[in-house]
């Protein structure tokens, strides 16, 4: 291969390369609306299974609930949630 060629191959490496990009910076714009509207299901879900805890908490008498311990879900219980919410949608 001689260095024109080697050239030539280069560049349009190059620009396949700068497409892949261009279209992928156009998929990252619509992103953050795909990651609201996960943010919203996802808090929805919570604030529904906060009412079931109480709920189930009233009816067996547990007088702990409503500690701060018990409120806070595991980051990666939610993170996981997001990601298969973002991954629905794609």
């Amino acid at each position: 291969m001689n260095d024109t060629s080697l050239a030539r191959d280069l560049v349009r490496a190059r620009l396949v390369d700068l497409s892949t990009m261009r279209e992928k910076l156009e998929q990252i714009s619509t992103g953050p609306e795909m990651v609201m509207q996960a943010q919203l299901e996802v808090q929805a879900w919570i604030e529904e299974q906060e009412e079931r805890t109480y709920e189930v908490s009233e009816t067996v008498g547990d007088r702990t609930m409503g500690k701060t311990d018990e409120e806070i879900l595991v980051f990666d219980m939610l993170l996981g949630i997001l990601v298969k919410k973002l991954a629905k949608q794609n």
